[in-house]
């Protein structure tokens, strides 16, 4: 294989994980306070508010 078929399979590899990784970012659950699920999960409110920047969790300073 050449390398320029294996960089293109790296690049789309890696393309579906970012992809994956957004799709699959949950947000805070129905009910339960924004600023408390950000505080206890800072790496998915991170995510989330890449994705979703007007929700309000995302008002937060921490996120």
């Amino acid at each position: 294989m050449d390398w320029i078929k294996q960089y293109q399979r790296g690049a789309r590899v890696l393309g579906l994980m970012a992809f994956m990784v957004t799709a699959f970012a949950a947000g805070p659950p129905e009910g339960d306070d924004p600023e408390t699920w950000c505080e206890e999960n800072p790496e998915a409110c991170e995510s989330w508010c890449d994705v979703h920047p007007a929700d309000e969790a995302c008002a937060e300073p921490d996120c």
